[in-house]
């Protein structure tokens, strides 16, 4: 038996292109949430996450 030289997680994001919507959803969902957080207070603006990477 061969003992591991190497911990971590392998990274199997593309790296040679932006990631699709979809590509996105599936490694960062909380990008396209609809809606703050309910331990925020009413002074916090929400902006979608998603709006800011597509502007």
């Amino acid at each position: 038996m061969q003992l591991a030289s190497r911990f971590g997680h392998v990274n199997q994001i593309r790296r040679d292109r932006p990631l699709t919507r979809e590509e996105l959803m599936q490694v960062v969902p909380s990008v396209f949430g609809e809606d703050k957080h309910t331990s925020r207070s009413e002074n916090y603006t929400w902006i979608p996450t998603i709006t800011v990477l597509e502007s």
